[in-house]
């Protein structure tokens, strides 16, 4: 859940949301983390006070990424995590994601056990003296840092030196990533690394055009690789020495080409906004790939149902489950190390090899009630408006695949708009499908 604090959120929402988790774990313990918003503690508070006041217990781990959040809460062996965080949104959003004893963020069967607990308000109710109990715990993300050096060969990445560029935006990975970099005798240079909830330093979302000092900081200093991170840490994107941003889907197939090779797993699950460089790449290594809706809890759903290798989404989630089945952003940058140890290549050289093909976003505004009937007509619509259509896919939002190229067609989870992405093979293509699609959303949302 994202909203915007003061207008869509406020703290009974909190308190309530609180009772609804500790009213569906029934007993136990909850462990309670929080990003860098400003809003972080007070919301932190009153969700406690509502777990608490249903007799469950609560560990507070302060400000710490939500996939150490979520590796702790498995790693211990507490029945719920709770983040508050509305990861890459504006500062204004505050938020709360729910992860389960196994890693895993909750389940659509789970939330919506949880939704109909919160909208009955019929609560567990402790007595005064069966109340939950609030402790602390201080070293989470130690704890972290150690299994993940244990998950990668930090002794060939030691020895290599690598000088590194961190950016946390301000955001939770302060705390973390230049952490885990020293630890791996990395030459560590640190922007945005102080933990402030305004996001100063630039907007939350690290894309091309947020990361324009990150991109600088490299060619003057001549870093070897760029890491940056969203609000709450879940996301990671990677620049080369050559100051190019990465698409999180090109590093997957990256990584899934190498992990491939040395697994008996062969399957790798990515969402349905990927690149076919993917497929293409994943294909080649003598692998498949599945895809899925849009978010992290689908890749997640289907790596653990298939037992897939690795999972992960464009906008830079990383998924191994042989370490957990959360976003795990921080093996990503340890796998990418490794990767450029053990090859004496650099990451720009590494990447390379992995084909690009021009893809262009775009997003119209649409009232929220009125998503579902411009979506009811877009599949009637869209496909016989885009020619020469190979295939129609509606996994998540509706999918046009065309002879040359595709066309996702979403509304967004967060925001109040539609959101179309598009590949093809050139970027003339990709214009004509974009400027196409934009114009038949628009028509269609006019006169719904």
């Amino acid at each position: 859940m994202r909203k915007v604090y003061g207008e869509e959120f406020d703290l009974e929402m909190a308190l309530n949301l609180g009772k609804s988790l500790g009213t569906y774990v029934d007993k136990g313990t909850v462990m309670v983390a929080r990003d860098a918003r400003t809003t972080g503690l007070m919301v932190a508070d009153a969700l406690t006070a509502g777990i608490m006041s249903t007799g469950v217990n609560v560990v507070r781990a302060g400000i710490i990424p939500t996939p150490t959040l979520a590796f702790i809460t498995m790693k211990r062996g507490f029945d719920a995590g709770l983040m508050v965080t509305a990861s890459h949104n504006p500062p204004e959003y505050t938020g709360v994601k729910f992860w389960s004893r196994n890693s895993m963020g909750f389940t659509p069967k789970e939330e919506a056990k949880l939704e109909e607990i919160y909208n009955s308000k019929n609560f567990k109710v402790a007595s005064w003296d069966a109340l939950g109990k609030e402790t602390r715990i201080e070293n989470a993300v130690d704890e972290h840092i150690k299994v993940l050096l244990e998950k990668c060969d930090a002794d060939a990445i030691r020895s290599k030196s690598f000088r590194v560029i961190v950016d946390p935006g301000n955001g939770a990975a302060c705390v973390h990533t230049p952490y885990l970099m020293q630890r791996l005798n990395c030459q560590v240079v640190t922007i945005n690394g102080q933990l402030d909830g305004h996001f100063p330093g630039r907007r939350s979302e690290p894309d091309e055009d947020s990361l324009g000092d990150l991109i600088q900081m490299i060619k003057k200093t001549g870093a070897d690789l760029g890491i940056a991170h969203d609000g709450d840490s879940d996301r990671v994107v990677f620049v080369t020495e050559q100051g190019e941003v990465i698409r999180g889907d090109r590093t997957i197939a990256l990584l899934a080409q190498q992990t491939i090779r040395t697994s008996k797993d062969k399957t790798v699950v990515t969402t349905v906004d990927s690149s076919l460089v993917l497929d293409e790449i994943v294909e080649k290594a003598g692998g498949n790939t599945i895809r899925t809706p849009v978010g992290d809890i689908q890749v997640a759903i289907k790596v653990a149902e298939l037992k897939g290798v690795i999972g992960g989404e464009a906008c830079g989630v990383y998924i191994f489950p042989d370490a957990h089945l959360a976003p795990e952003p921080f093996l990503a940058a340890c796998k990418v190390l490794e990767l450029m140890a053990s090859t004496g290549k650099s990451f720009g050289e590494l990447i390379a090899a992995i084909p690009q093909y021009p893809l262009l976003k775009g997003k119209i505004e649409c009232p929220n009630d009125k998503k579902q009937i411009v979506m009811d007509a877009l599949a009637k619509v869209l496909p016989s408006k885009m020619g020469n259509v190979k295939e129609v896919l509606t996994v998540d939002g509706l999918g046009v695949t065309l002879k040359q190229g595709w066309v996702l067609v979403r509304p967004s989870g967060t925001e109040p708009v539609i959101r179309i992405t598009c590949e093809g093979p050139t970027e003339d293509v990709v214009k004509r499908i974009l400027e196409t699609a934009e114009e038949v959303v628009r028509d269609t949302i006019a006169s719904a």
